[in-house]
């Protein structure tokens, strides 16, 4: 009844304030920021794109509009450089001062030899505006390709035939062999938004423990807690209190993105749809984001429970923010071979599960003995760091206004609650 006392008091203290109101719509609106808006911004970024094209021999501009229209749609767009009896040279300037003045993005000039060796020249003002070329190579070898076709006597029902596109079904197959198909795109989506989510509501809600904590150490009714709560039972219900008001959180902003998600949500191309995520994915990222919380929450606990300033808990709270930050770091390398040692090796540290997991579970779920066994490591974690914090906050009191030495710490250690 006492464990539930101080749960209690700590989750009305914090839902019930107006920081808890703001941040709930503050965050969402902040990751917006950093996510959906620069996803926006590429978009229009691809809209302006305009390359120039010189055609001296007036012969690949249009097979090359029609190709690049059926593959970029509105993304590309080409302008004709004519040179109206001109010199090619002076051509070659045009389309050169048109990339300098901004005019358009890059410039094509194909070779009067085009046919037989293959070559043109691009020009750009900028290594970004070069990124069009990336767009504009499979058109123009389709190009070419089509014009040796016809100069071979191949007719045009051929060679439409033989530069024909795959089309391509991907289907993910279940443990049990069911070939199913889904959108990848929606799912890592989804994935990514709730990864971020956790990411947040750590950072947030872990400074708020260690915060909470040093406030608690200069309260005297600590003192009275302690006569009656053993340290380490205490410290396990400030941080499922303060547990239990991100989760409300977070539950809030679920359960928003769920709603939203079924009148259809599509940025970028990327359609964020709740129905593509399995129960199994939902259930995962529940039990990832309460035990990873509350791993993080008992060691921001013990970093509050060392110091009695804030400013003398930062040194001490770099280490742990420097755990948050290496597995968001290591998302890359754990996407290209989830299924790979380092990917399972990297995944089963504590510190780093519920991110690096999380992921492995929405792109290749690893074998169950291997998600069951980074919960049980994680419950591990939970429990030890709890309990340390708990010793740690005892000595706190204990010599507040002085900083224990390390051969005091060592004997705390040893000590039962």
């Amino acid at each position: 009844m006492k464990l539930w006392a101080i749960i209690r008091r700590e989750y009305k203290e914090r839902v019930k304030s107006k920081g808890f109101v703001i941040s709930t719509v503050l965050i969402p609106l902040l990751m917006s920021m950093t996510i959906i808006i620069p996803m926006l911004m590429g978009d229009r970024v691809e809209e302006r794109r305009t390359v120039a094209v010189l055609d001296s021999e007036g012969r690949w501009f249009k097979d090359l509009q029609d190709i690049v229209a059926e593959q970029s749609g509105d993304g590309l767009e080409l302008m004709a450089v004519e040179l109206n009896g001109r010199s090619l040279e002076q051509g070659i300037q045009e389309v050169q001062d048109l990339v300098t003045q901004g005019t358009v993005n890059g410039g094509i000039v194909f070779d009067p030899d085009f046919m037989e060796n293959g070559k043109l020249r691009f020009y750009v003002k900028s290594v970004a505006a070069g990124l069009a070329s990336d767009s504009l190579r499979p058109a123009v070898n389709a190009v070419l390709r089509k014009a040796r076709y016809a100069e071979a006597g191949i007719s045009e029902d051929l060679t439409e035939y033989l530069l024909s596109y795959t089309d391509w079904e991907r289907l993910t197959v279940s443990e049990e062999g069911d070939a199913t198909a889904r959108d990848e795109r929606g799912v890592f989506g989804m994935a990514m938004t709730l990864i971020m989510m956790l990411y947040m509501m750590v950072i947030l809600y872990g400074q708020q423990t260690l915060v909470g904590v040093i406030e608690e150490k200069t309260s005297r009714v600590v003192e009275v807690l302690l006569s009656s709560v053993p340290s380490s039972q205490m410290m396990l219900g400030k941080i499922l209190g303060i547990g239990a008001a991100g989760l409300t959180q977070v539950a809030i902003w679920v359960l928003s993105l769920y709603l939203a998600s079924t009148r259809g949500i599509s940025i970028a191309g990327m359609t964020f749809d709740a129905s593509v995520l399995s129960p199994f994915i939902l259930v995962s990222f529940l039990l990832f984001f309460i035990l990873g919380f509350m791993m993080y929450s008992a060691l921001f606990a013990g970093v509050g429970a060392l110091c009695n300033t804030i400013q003398e808990a930062q040194p001490f709270s770099t280490p742990i923010m420097m755990f948050i930050i290496i597995p968001m770091l290591m998302l890359t390398v754990v996407m290209q071979d989830p299924g790979g040692t380092l990917a399972t090796v990297m995944s089963l540290i504590p510190m780093f599960t519920p991110v690096l997991m999380f992921i492995r579970v929405i792109l290749e779920t690893p074998p169950m003995w291997q998600v069951v066994l980074s919960w049980v490591l994680l419950l591990v974690a939970i429990v030890v760091f709890s309990r340390t914090a708990g010793k740690l906050f005892r000595v706190g009191i204990l010599m507040h206004g002085a900083a224990p030495s390390w051969g005091t710490l060592l004997k705390v250690m040893r000590q039962s609650d």
